[in-house]
């Protein structure tokens, strides 16, 4: 799954509170088609806020709403974003021995750190921390799960590094953590859920950091032409119908653009060409992959070696929405070129 970090320079301090108190639908809004939650998704909702009500410091309460919510949020309500991570923190903080609640809570915020908000930067490090423990200590003898953990709380680490203005320190954690996830590649070169996570960091990297930019879209590129031939074997959680509808069209994007960027444009056109036809079951992010390929092979030859192509698309907070969409569509707000011409639901050409 790719995560987006913002480049170091700038990034302003922010007061992090992890406290227990849960407010109720106060996300930001966002101007993308997102369904409504229907009647039984409200019903569920509305029962799980009742009993962090009746009892708000039950951590399996709070475990369930924030669980609940999060998942609504990453199909699109980014309403519920901030109950989601309130309950989470709240549950972690009741209960710090919920090893499922510290990880999802670390990865969940992600979903600030690709749109540039470290707001929660600090709070990410502490989920992390929780649910690492002293195996942090040695990444290379981490199961996948706990490594693929360990990789977003270095990052956690930077942008807590680089708010406080020790860029330099920031910039080191980063070396060590592309170090690190070349050496456990290079020790299980099969596994493909490390090869797309080295790819997203790779593209991502390329994206926000002023040097070695084709050198690293070279690394992403080998790791997701990687990722294509063998993705009958990745891990069953990315390619649950339900929960990460999308997840093969929007890393296969991935792996266009950064051959598109490279100037490998006959391997980009069989990759556009391979997406610009939507696979069953249809998703509108699913048509939008497709419009989005459709308009790349358009504009081929011009947009052939443009390194702004990276990060891809999409790089905001619709970056964590974009796999697991089923009914809501994402934002071009971060899409490079020439907006692609967007087809009704059930169109096709």
């Amino acid at each position: 799954m790719r995560r987006r970090i913002v480049a170091f320079a700038g990034l302003a301090a922010a007061g992090i509170v992890l406290g227990c108190r849960v407010s109720f639908g106060s996300g930001p809004a966002r101007p993308v088609a997102v369904p409504p939650l229907d009647a039984q998704e409200r019903v569920v909702l509305d029962a799980r806020r009742a009993a962090v009500r009746e009892r708000p410091d039950d951590p399996g309460a709070l475990r369930a709403l924030g669980i609940y919510a999060m998942w609504k949020t990453l199909e699109g309500h980014r309403e519920l974003q901030v109950e989601a991570e309130e309950a989470l923190m709240a549950a972690l903080a009741a209960d710090p021995t919920d090893k499922t609640v510290a990880r999802m809570l670390g990865r969940f915020f992600n979903m600030r750190a690709v749109e540039g908000d470290v707001s929660r930067a600090e709070a990410q490090v502490w989920a992390y921390e929780t649910y690492l423990g002293d195996a942090a200590d040695d990444p290379m003898a981490l199961t996948t799960r706990g490594f693929v953990a360990w990789t977003f709380s270095r990052m956690g680490r930077a942008l807590v590094l680089a708010q406080g203005g020790r860029l330099l320190r920031a910039l080191r954690t980063v070396r060590v953590l592309e170090r690190t996830l070349e050496r456990r590649v290079a020790a299980d070169p099969s596994n493909v859920e490390l090869r797309a996570l080295a790819g997203n960091f790779a593209f991502f990297f390329a994206g926000n950091l002023p040097a070695g930019k084709r050198r690293r879209i070279e690394r992403g590129v080998a790791h997701f032409s990687y990722v294509r031939e063998h993705w009958d074997r990745m891990r069953a959680g990315a390619k649950d119908p339900f929960h990460c509808p999308n997840t093969y069209e929007n890393f296969m994007f991935e792996l266009a653009e950064g051959y598109l960027a490279l100037r490998r444009t006959d391997r980009a056109r069989e990759v556009y060409e391979e997406l610009s036809k939507v696979r069953p079951p249809p998703t509108p992010v699913k048509q939008q992959i497709a419009a989005a390929a459709r308009a790349r092979l358009e504009h081929l030859d011009e947009l052939a070696g443009d390194l702004a192509l990276m990060p891809p698309w999409p790089s905001d907070g619709d970056n964590c929405v974009v796999c697991h969409a089923a009914d809501a569509s994402v934002g071009f707000r971060t899409f490079h070129g020439p907006v692609p011409e967007l087809l009704a639901p059930g169109a096709s050409r």
